[in-house]
């Protein structure tokens, strides 16, 4: 069985035998036809084959999804059961707790200290200055037929549709 770029091989050396006009046309024309039926084929294979693969994955992103939801689950009950014991140790004053399993204890959080910023009556020094490139604009330039230096147009891609 030919694979897709044999295929594309043979079809490419067919094609190119009848320009030098050695092969009856006729010939050369049933010759492509039959290599075209067989890409035809594998493409209906190929899609085929995608097809079954885009399902797994969907299976697998539905499978996913479904374990994420149970470890935010899980995640969301340790949340609460640590609420629970600091609430419960601090309204008790009980601090520490040292066992032969374990030494619990109320700790300060370490990092830098948090703040609260206004961002409305903030100085302006406080403030940093950011330059971004104004993409839109520069996509309106570039198609009006502007050259500017850092920037181009590049041709778009192609994709393979299926209905």
């Amino acid at each position: 069985m030919n694979t897709l770029y044999d295929l594309t091989g043979n079809w490419k050396t067919v094609y190119q035998l009848s320009t030098d006009g050695t092969i009856d046309p006729e010939t050369i024309a049933d010759t492509l036809d039959s290599i075209n039926e067989a890409i035809e084929d594998k493409a209906i294979g190929y899609v085929k084959v995608w097809k079954q693969i885009e399902a797994d994955a969907d299976v697998i992103d539905a499978e996913i999804k479904r374990l994420t939801e149970r470890r935010n689950s899980y995640n969301a009950n340790v949340k609460q059961l640590k609420a629970r014991l600091m609430q419960a140790m601090e309204e008790t004053n009980n601090t520490k707790f040292k066992t032969p399993l374990f030494t619990i204890s109320i700790q300060g959080n370490g990092g830098k200290q948090p703040m609260a910023i206004d961002e409305k009556k903030l100085q302006a020094d406080a403030f940093k200055t950011v330059y971004l490139p104004d993409k839109d604009a520069t996509y309106k330039r570039l198609q009006a037929g502007e050259k500017i230096v850092g920037a181009e147009l590049l041709p778009r891609g192609k994709h393979i549709g299926v209905r």
